[in-house]
């Protein structure tokens, strides 16, 4: 096809388009490193003050970039900026919005952030220029949230002649190594189809293979099937889960069993809860459109019933344990409270939804995670403790919620008398001192 924009098109391809990043966390900086790498002229908008001046004195505050790696990253790049204020828009070819789109206190998805970047980039000439979202939306909500607010500051702008706006949805899986921005195939949808192909030219200059699909609307709705799949099929095992404790059978053993099936099953694992940025709120998006037309969808709702109730059962565990064990007024202590192993990422965990339900059953607890020095569970300050046999020796019951693996489990087993493992953490464990209940 003819591509519209000429202008635009020569100065990515080139690389010599300016591009602005919206959202400085663990997708848009990255994504900024990339780019930057790459040739391209990049300022970094974060409203975010911290993030800005840790940023200019190159100190990372993303448990996937090292100190040392940011440091590297930035004295590659020849033209990098940071900034609190959205003035580069004025100067950019590309702007690309990776602002959170989390949920809020009643589960509902908050689009705050996403709908006062677009209000603020909106303000500035938009003419010749690529808009690119990474921030996860509900189907629909780039042509029918975002471009409109455009319009309205732009009236005399058309979309996919005058300036461009795809739906790109981030791709990221924080605390692993092996697939990057580079080998993991990125999908890309348009207002229009000149919208399309000028966002391919730009993301093929990053990853090696860019899958376009028919509209933005269909992008943002792969995107929610990728993450409702896998949030559904671990609703499905959460729920084995409890009905083998029921009937006495060790569900991990069952999924071993049954991932050697060769065709027809694919292994999801059970655990005390979902957490993150997009497990536990994707679905939800995709729930609450749904809501808006009336409709609804039950697979989505019973898996949500299911993974959101992990912690209040893992807290029911935890009574049952203890008063088999005879143990009055017991210390606790919780082993892991980000949302993954190995990282820092503390959204959405179901950790501190498991120190809260024992917050409000009074019971003692502390906790330890090498990568989280302190959070607030209602209203007082936790700070972690360190791993010492006399911490260990000293607790009467154990909570492995996550399994970093920075954790010297035979130490954790041979100093402690008893440990609930929600992960399966001590599979490979062939003599342990503590006794070892399982989820």
């Amino acid at each position: 096809m003819k591509i519209k924009n000429k202008e635009l098109y020569t100065k990515i391809i080139s690389k010599n388009a300016h591009i602005s990043i919206i959202g400085l966390g663990y997708v848009g900086l990255p994504l900024l490193l990339a780019l930057g790498k790459e040739g391209f002229k990049i300022t970094g908008i974060d409203i975010d003050n911290k993030k800005i001046s840790d940023l200019k004195k190159k100190k990372s505050y993303i448990s996937d970039i090292s100190n040392n790696d940011l440091v590297n990253n930035l004295n590659s790049i020849k033209n990098v900026n940071f900034s609190n204020t959205y003035d580069s828009i004025n100067i950019s070819d590309v702007i690309i919005i990776c602002v959170p789109t989390p949920l809020n206190k009643t589960k509902d998805p908050d689009i705050s952030y996403i709908i006062n970047a677009t209000e603020e980039l909106a303000k500035y000439g938009l003419k010749n220029k690529l808009i690119s979202v990474e921030s996860t939306v509900y189907p629909g909500a780039t042509e029918e949230l975002i471009l409109p607010k455009i319009i309205k500051h732009n009236p005399k702008l058309i979309v996919g002649r005058d300036f461009n706006l795809v739906f790109s949805p981030e791709r990221v899986d924080p605390g692993q190594n092996y697939w990057n921005m580079k080998n993991t195939p990125k999908i890309i949808g348009g207002i229009t189809k000149n919208c399309t192909e000028i966002g391919t030219v730009l993301y093929e200059t990053l990853c090696d293979k860019v899958v376009q699909v028919s509209s933005a609307r269909a992008a943002e709705m792969t995107k929610l099937l990728e993450n409702t799949f896998r949030a559904t099929n671990i609703g499905l095992v959460n729920e084995m889960a409890i009905i083998s404790q029921q009937l006495n059978i060790d569900i991990w053993e069952i999924v071993e069993a049954a991932k050697t099936k060769p065709f027809g099953f694919m292994p999801f694992y059970p655990g005390p809860g979902l957490g993150g940025h997009c497990i536990p709120v994707d679905p939800r998006y995709l729930d609450w459109k749904l809501e808006t037309l009336n409709s609804e969808s039950k697979f989505i709702k019973l898996s949500e019933e299911i993974n959101f109730s992990m912690p209040g059962f893992v807290v029911s565990r935890i009574k049952k344990i203890l008063k088999n064990l005879n143990i009055n007024n017991p210390k606790i202590l919780v082993l892991g409270l980000a949302y993954k192993p190995n990282v820092s990422d503390i959204r959405e965990s179901p950790s501190i939804d498991i120190m809260k339900l024992l917050d409000q059953e009074n019971m003692k607890f502390t906790y330890n995670d090498p990568m989280v020095n302190s959070i607030e569970i209602e209203g007082q300050i936790y700070k972690s403790q360190n791993i010492e046999s006399e911490l260990l020796k000293n607790t009467d019951l154990a909570i492995i919620s996550t399994d970093h693996s920075i954790y010297d489990w035979e130490y954790i087993t041979n100093n402690l008398n008893y440990i609930f493992d929600t992960r399966n953490a001590l599979r490979n464990i062939k003599k342990s001192k503590a006794k070892i209940f399982k989820l």
